[in-house]
């Protein structure tokens, strides 16, 4: 098997298994605020016979044994995030909207030297750096045609989140969403 066809497959399983991971964190997260509001409507019920039993019957009729149950779930002190489960995607599209355009043929070179990228935790530090390096390096190692100086040049250019940004964008394959220059 090729080397790039390879890392096409590669990319999709990854892609595929951080959405489950995504998904998985998602429905955590989900049910650690259910036991806490379940949790907060008892304790603003009062402890009595009355509390469990009301919010049990409120939640369409389940045991009061699933209301203790939350309850001592909430009581573990696992923390979530109130923050939307979206807002990473919101942040980095505005991101995206601050970004300096460039031409349309600079987003494709781009994304062709940088697609396969794993952006992990190494790239916190100077991601735009690492971007530019990376182009660098590849285009060195494959024999581009395309002249990288101007490119790597806005590259460095970006911020933090500009930068995980644009390597969001090309892992998505939505190099479209890039800004452009006209």
């Amino acid at each position: 098997m090729s080397t790039a066809a390879e890392a096409d497959w590669l990319a999709v399983v990854r892609e595929v298994d951080d959405g489950h991971e995504y998904l998985r964190k998602k429905a955590e997260e989900g049910s650690e605020r259910r036991a806490f509001a379940i949790a907060s409507a008892v304790a603003a019920l009062g402890r009595g016979r009355g509390g469990r039993e009301a919010v049990a019957e409120q939640l369409g009729g389940v045991s009061v044994r699933t209301v203790d149950k939350a309850i001592a779930r909430a009581k573990q002190g696992r923390p979530y995030s109130s923050l939307p489960v979206d807002l990473a995607e919101r942040l980095l599209a505005l991101e995206l909207a601050d970004l300096d355009p460039l031409p349309a043929d600079w987003w494709t070179a781009i994304a062709h030297l940088a697609r396969g990228t794993v952006a992990d935790g190494t790239w916190l530090d100077d991601p735009a750096e690492r971007l530019a390096a990376l182009l660098e390096d590849v285009a060195r190692t494959r024999g581009s045609r395309v002249a990288l100086g101007p490119i790597t040049a806005a590259v460095r250019t970006f911020n933090r989140p500009q930068t995980l940004a644009v390597l969001e964008a090309i892992r998505q394959n939505a190099i479209e969403s890039l800004p452009t220059r006209r």
